[in-house]
């Protein structure tokens, strides 16, 4: 399984009213209960930072399943544009087959009713509804016996 994470609207509230990241800790219980989860970064935040400064904002045992960024791709619009970086990234790394989710706050950068999309509150950011919601997709697999 592989989660594409966004950072504003998802790790911390889009407006940031106590900062940046601070849903990060929620973000991170839940991850490890799925180590088998591959993580990639799809945020805007990838054009600004290197993979090793992303990284660096998450604790060691999450930050060494962070694998790799999505590429930006040119922008025909903002219709389902997040959706589409996905999909080149897993044709380029051969892993097109593989289950995938995405957490994300705007519905607009994904294709209209697209299963793999939790979408997240931008005003609340990572919270108990996201939390269930990531549980219930990560535990839909056959890894999740962990």
């Amino acid at each position: 399984m592989i989660l594409f994470l966004d950072f504003d609207g998802v790790l911390h509230p889009f407006h940031r009213p106590q900062g940046a990241l601070t849903r990060l800790p929620d973000f991170e219980r839940v991850m490890r209960d799925y180590p088998e989860v591959d993580i990639v970064i799809s945020s805007s935040w990838r054009e600004g930072y290197t993979l090793a400064e992303l990284r660096g904002f998450f604790s060691d045992d999450i930050a060494a399943r962070i694998i790799d960024v999505t590429p930006v791709l040119p922008a025909a619009g903002p219709l389902c544009v997040r959706e589409a970086e996905i999909d080149a990234w897993r044709s380029l790394r051969g892993r097109s087959t593989e289950p995938w989710v995405a957490i994300d706050d705007c519905a607009l950068f994904f294709s209209p009713g697209c299963a793999n999309l939790i979408l997240v509150d931008p005003a609340l950011g990572f919270n108990a509804a996201t939390e269930r919601a990531l549980r219930e997709r990560l535990s839909s697999h056959p890894f999740a016996d962990t």
